[in-house]
């Protein structure tokens, strides 16, 4: 068994880090398209990276503990906030996309435009995608192709015909990039030919330039060439990983440890009314609201999330 590289922690740290920026409001749209090309399946890369073999019935039992858990909590606190400081109808439209799972709102031709939960929808996918992966492996033996035909698949589907609920189509769309993980874990520490890397970064600011990947909406334009993007992305992401600097290593190791965390906490705040510190911050020369909302949500959910495994440490301990 492979010894956990903290490397991949830091990289994970890039990702969430990237992701609550993504969120921000009035970004330009050069770095919403950098940010989008591969900050998402960056999670489900990593995650095949940490692929095990395991008997279905553990990766369901598991899953539904670590991800469907987490996922059901967030969102239905989500549904009682917005009941308390918007209305019944708002808090319905959140009920509903708990329901969906729906991360953004794909234009599918049967029933397009649902109510959105939020970033969480990226629990169930990893769920479903961990569930159908394991099936697959199984099955096959040999992923990528398959996991590749079964992503394109679910991307038609989801994108012109129909989004299921639950996150179903989600977890097999972003298939693909938990396979390209577990693939590339065998072949990380070997040599990459520099004419392939360069190759990769061109394709990469190609995609970010003229394309538009966000796998909540189903969009992989242009498709296939956006897939391998995110991957060089996501590998160019842990080779500025390898070489941060101590001071900045821990910091970052335990961000990228405690992402899930981080991802539930920013999903709350985002339903919270936060308008009265945004209020504040305008008044002390922060003109840029976008940005003032960024700043605010990540110094938020670092702190609760290191306020909450402070005090589940505490709790252990005591027991």
């Amino acid at each position: 068994m492979n010894r956990r590289d903290d490397n991949m922690d830091i990289a994970k740290a890039f990702g969430i880090l990237l992701m609550i920026l993504g969120h921000g409001n009035g970004l330009p749209a050069l770095l919403l398209n950098f940010i989008f090309s591969f900050h998402m399946p960056l999670f489900f890369i990593l995650s095949g990276y940490f692929f095990r073999p395991k008997p279905i019935r553990q990766v369901i039992t598991g899953g539904l503990k670590r991800l469907v858990k987490p996922y059901l909590v967030t969102a239905s606190l989500c549904v009682v906030i917005c009941y308390l400081t918007v209305s019944p109808q708002a808090a319905l439209d959140t009920l509903i996309g708990t329901f969906m799972a729906n991360g953004s709102t794909p234009q599918a031709i049967c029933f397009p435009s649902l109510p959105y939960i939020g970033p969480v929808w990226f629990l169930l996918a990893l769920f479903w995608c961990r569930v159908y992966y394991t099936c697959i492996k199984r099955a096959t033996g040999k992923t990528l192709l398959p996991a590749f035909l079964i992503s394109t698949a679910a991307f038609l589907v989801g994108k012109y015909v129909i989004n299921l609920p639950l996150g179903l189509l989600d977890g097999l769309c972003a298939i693909v990039f938990y396979a390209m993980g577990d693939y590339w874990k065998n072949r990380l520490k070997e040599p990459v030919k520099p004419v392939l890397l360069i190759t990769g970064i061109i394709i990469w600011a190609a995609c970010i330039w003229f394309g538009n990947m966000d796998v909540a909406r189903f969009e992989f334009s242009p498709y296939p060439l956006s897939m391998i993007a995110a991957f060089v992305g996501t590998y160019v992401t842990y080779l500025v990983s390898c070489r941060m600097r101590d001071r900045l290593r821990s910091l970052l190791s335990w961000t990228g440890r405690n992402t899930l965390l981080i991802l539930c906490y920013h999903m709350l705040l985002v339903y919270l009314p936060l308008n009265g510190i945004y209020t504040c911050l305008q008044q002390h020369g922060m003109t840029h609201m976008g940005i003032a909302g960024v700043i605010v949500h990540l110094i938020l959910a670092l702190g609760l999330t290191y306020l909450h495994t402070t005090i589940k440490r505490l709790v252990t301990h005591r027991g």
